[in-house]
């Protein structure tokens, strides 16, 4: 079966119209979302932010797209690395569970920078958004979960993701759209080490897919040739990036479900698999009105997702930065259990110093439990929280679903509150009020040029 093709035929094919009330619905939200990572992200990661826009502005390039914030004009393609950066600083945007991607990240990013350079209608940014997602997911659906074993899938996957995003802007047809795919394949790259160290290099990854998107597509638009079945083929994408490849979700149901509507909104600034276990230490620790002193351990048993690279995700018991401390669930647990909150702005060098904090960090176990899997099988993330108390008391919260998951989605007006929470850090309430009401109604607009510059300050 030549699956990349008919991947690609679809996503050429399939028009704004096509889309059901509750995609495009959706996808405004997870545009909202991940745009107020973006703009929380500049003022709170303002140093790492400044790395990525240093270098840009360096470059000496003018251009028609808008650098989110600053405000610079660049090209296509440097605004779309500099945004995507931007956004994935705070590790607070969207995760597909089924391929462990932050898909949001890359996707804002190409679509924006492109979307503003053709003078795109809105639909055509929320189509290019929806099917540059299809694809990624689809594609690291095909690869996981060994892929994981090494691979940061918000890079690789991401990238397939943000050329076909740029493709269908471009208006490339299913020949060349399957171009693309296969370019974007072979230039993919991105190693999930930053996953374990929390290091500059992951907020780079959906920057560089971003970009790399918006080139690809842009030399394909040229009449470049490219390599075709590239991810079927022997040595391509899929044979190359798993160990256990498996085609069939490539197209499995395609233009009947939507994987868009498989993503995870975070309720919590930190690594996804830390969701549910804060959120049930929250609830342990408010309903029975503890104290960080009362502790004697915290049991957290969580499913155990069978990938090798998993085995101890999230286990970081020592995290140096503010980042690593993201990704590690006794650090946010700790954070829960001692200060009764987890928020964007207790990631700081004094809290990871905190010997308070440290000594919460010490009483927590992680244990996988192959039980939780075979009883709810398509909860990749849930827990069971036991927190045991001096005098020999012990209370238990389980988690299913974290909030934010498909199956326990964040309301629209808490999806709205979070970006207000984090749009203004940098934004003043009005100009946040008018962001919110532009993504809301994206789909009227006829030139997005005439939009982006609401998210400049």
């Amino acid at each position: 079966m030549k699956w990349t093709e008919e991947l690609a035929s679809f996503a050429a094919e399939r028009k704004f119209e096509d889309l059901p009330p509750e995609v495009v619905q959706q996808v405004k939200l997870t545009v909202l979302d991940t745009l107020g990572c973006g703009l929380g992200g500049y003022t709170l990661a303002a140093e790492e932010v400044s790395w990525i826009l240093s270098l840009i502005k360096n470059q000496g390039c003018s251009g028609p797209s808008t650098v989110f914030c600053d405000g610079f004009k660049t090209s296509s393609a440097y605004a779309a690395l500099a945004n995507g950066t931007m956004i994935h600083t705070v590790d607070f945007d969207d995760t597909h569970v089924g391929s462990v991607g932050h898909l949001g990240s890359s996707l804002v990013a190409t679509a924006f920078a492109m979307g503003e350079q053709l003078k795109s209608r809105g639909t055509d940014v929320i189509t290019a958004f929806t099917l540059g997602f299809e694809v990624a997911a689809r594609v690291g659906r095909s690869v996981m979960p060994t892929h994981y074993n090494f691979w940061h899938p918000t890079a690789t996957v991401g990238l397939i993701g943000s050329a076909v995003a740029g493709a269908k802007l471009l208006g490339l047809d299913a020949e060349r759209m399957e171009l693309v795919i296969g370019h974007a394949a072979d230039q993919t790259g991105g190693l999930r080490y930053c996953i374990d160290s929390g290091d500059f290099s992951k907020s780079l990854h959906p920057g560089f897919a971003a970009m790399k998107g918006v080139l690809l597509s842009l030399v394909v638009s040229m009449g470049a040739t490219g390599p075709k079945g590239i991810l079927e083929y022997p040595t391509g994408f899929c044979n190359a990036y798993s160990a256990e490849p498996k085609l069939e979700p490539l197209t499995a149901d395609l233009g009947k479900d939507y994987e868009v509507m498989q993503d995870t909104t975070k309720a919590y600034p930190a690594i996804q698999c830390a969701q549910a276990p804060v959120q049930a230490t929250l609830s342990v620790m408010r309903k029975h009105n503890l104290r960080a002193e009362d502790i004697e351990q915290i049991d957290i048993r969580r499913a155990d997702f069978p990938a090798a690279a998993t085995k101890n995700q999230g286990c970081n018991y020592s995290p140096a930065t503010p980042l690593a401390a993201h990704l590690s669930i006794p650090f946010c647990v700790g954070l829960a259990a001692y200060e009764g909150r987890v928020g964007l702005d207790q990631f700081t060098h004094d809290k990871l110093k905190s010997p308070r904090i440290k000594e919460v960090m010490s009483k927590i176990k992680i244990t996988p439990d192959p039980k939780i899997n075979t009883e709810y099988p398509n909860a990749r993330t849930a827990v069971f929280v036991d927190v045991k108390v001096k005098g020999g008391r012990a209370y238990s919260e389980s988690v299913i679903h974290a909030k934010g998951e498909p199956d326990n989605r964040m309301t629209p007006d808490e999806v709205r509150d979070k970006f207000r929470g984090l749009a203004s850090n940098t934004f003043d309430h009005g100009r946040v009020e008018v962001i919110i009401e532009a993504i809301r109604d994206l789909e009227k607009v006829e030139d997005f040029s005439k939009t982006t510059h609401i998210l400049v300050k």
